[in-house]
């Protein structure tokens, strides 16, 4: 984030009193660059340490609030945003995990998302999602000590699907998750959108697929390839190219995870 004042809370949260908010602000930062609150409801955590993954970590160890938000700096909270997740989790009480949609600066809906609000307990789901889109119950998920995955997110090994991981491992320990298509954030400038034909996409969906598959991450890989190649994404001369680096994520991710 890399913040020296606290100017840009006031877009984000433009539909509410600030005084009314509790902020956790993870800034990662230098030495010479700190940010400071003189604000009760607004507390600075500057970390000297990249990776939004290891951020993200951060301020779940470090939440108070009984449901909290997953921000960027770049977002606007939707006028009705608060009451929605509230309402959500009196409806899906058993939820440690919702998930939101949100909004292009075009008052658009971003994606195409499932059209019912309910619960999403099954790991071989295809929804994507983004930090932005996710609330949790922070005393069920400190309790379970989960935690983002730190070989995902930009600046580490696998660069996408962070919170697709962390939504499985919600799963994995035996936890409720569920969707409710109500949009509650708005998103500013361009997102991130990765080429499928990209190695490192590749090599991120297939390290995340691991963790899904398992032993079987071999069968997902052919009939990924055998995709692209019907989509016409990649042609049949780059088979053994997506290949390797379906094959050699699979073999990072499990040495990475052995060193953590």
């Amino acid at each position: 984030m890399n913040r020296t004042d606290l100017d840009f809370l006031s877009p984000m949260f433009k539909h509410y009193n600030l005084n009314d908010v509790h902020v956790l602000i993870i800034n990662q930062t230098s030495r010479d660059k700190l940010l400071e609150s003189d604000q009760n409801n607004i507390r600075v955590i500057n970390a000297f340490e990249r990776g939004l993954s290891k951020s993200r970590n951060l301020a779940i160890t470090n939440a108070i609030g009984d449901i909290c938000f997953i921000a960027d700096d770049d977002i606007e909270y939707l006028p009705n945003a608060i009451d929605i997740v509230i309402k959500a989790y009196r409806d899906f009480p058993e939820a440690a995990l919702i998930s939101f949609q949100y909004l292009r600066e075009n008052d658009k809906i971003y994606k195409t998302y499932q059209e019912k609000a309910a619960y999403q307990n099954k790991l071989l789901h295809k929804q994507s999602l983004t930090s932005m889109e996710i609330t949790f119950n922070s005393q069920k998920i400190n309790k379970a000590e989960i935690r983002f995955n730190t070989i995902f997110s930009f600046g580490e090994r696998f660069h996408w699907f962070e919170e697709a991981v962390f939504r499985d491992d919600v799963i994995r320990a035996g936890l409720k998750v569920a969707f409710v298509p109500k949009p509650i954030v708005k998103h500013y400038g361009k997102t991130s959108v990765p080429n499928e034909d990209s190695k490192a996409y590749t090599q991120a969906l297939t390290a995340q697929k691991y963790l899904q598959y398992k032993n079987l991450i071999y069968l997902w890989l052919i009939r990924y390839i055998w995709i692209l190649i019907k989509r016409r994404v990649i042609s049949c001369s780059q088979i053994l190219q997506f290949w390797k680096y379906g094959v050699n994520a699979i073999q990072d991710y499990k040495r990475l995870s052995k060193a953590k």
